[in-house]
């Protein structure tokens, strides 16, 4: 219904749709700024529809889902967690599947980071919701599923203030298009789901990123709220 993004500290050079159809905007530092602050702020009315997303849109190809990336290539482990995975039903194989990771992955904050791999996840044996998606992104395309990494926003009851956005996946299924898996919460997206960017890994859909040159360091501070 009404969304904006704010920049204190750099100025916006171009907006575009890029080949996932995710609204990105490139933003320049300001000479000489020690800190910058970006605020997305909006309100969007939402639907529950089982998850369910639909067609295909966007310049990717649909094959390109089922490509691996350094973060989401099947090792020994993923390909045996698949291949416990039971036959029968697209969605219920699927939702087989979150169980079987849930089972092996233990949803645990601060013992992963962005470049853990899903291979190295399910060796660990714990992760966050950026992590059971990898796992599930992996998995689902050595079972021959085109599958893609959401990234967006959780209305949590009685929690407005959160530390971080969420992460899920979603799977293509014939006769159905792509369908949304919550493994961290072990549901189908409804309407508490809002869906921001797609990518084949949390880095084509991450809300914030950057390249800097020269030597120093640098912080990252995230609120997140979401409210009804």
């Amino acid at each position: 219904m009404h969304w904006e993004v704010t920049v204190a500290g750099g100025t916006s050079q171009v907006v575009f749709d890029d080949h996932f159809a995710n609204i990105v905007e490139l933003v320049r530092l300001d000479p000489e700024v020690t800190e910058t602050t970006i605020v997305a702020r909006g309100e969007v009315h939402t639907v529950d529809t089982a998850g369910i997303v639909g067609r295909h849109s966007g310049h990717a190809p649909l094959w390109l889902f089922r490509r691996s990336t350094p973060l989401t290539t099947a090792g020994p482990l993923v390909r045996g967690l698949a291949a416990d995975v039971e036959p029968g039903d697209d969605v219920a194989r699927l939702h087989d599947l979150c169980a079987r990771i849930v089972a092996a992955v233990a949803y645990e904050k601060e013992r992963s980071d962005v470049t853990s791999t899903a291979e190295e996840i399910l060796g660990a044996g714990h992760g966050v919701c950026q992590d059971h998606a990898h796992v599930f992104l992996t998995a689902a395309r050595a079972l021959g599923y085109p599958a893609r990494y959401v990234s967006g926003y959780l209305l949590m009851d009685e929690t407005p203030t959160q530390e971080a956005s969420h992460a899920w996946g979603e799977a293509w299924v014939d006769n159905l298009g792509w369908v949304g898996f919550d493994v961290s919460n072990q549901i189908c997206p409804d309407d508490r789901y809002v869906r921001v960017a797609t990518g084949l890994d949390y880095l084509d859909a991450a809300p914030v990123a950057g390249v800097r040159y020269g030597d120093g360091e640098e912080w990252l501070d995230v609120n997140v709220q979401v409210q009804q």
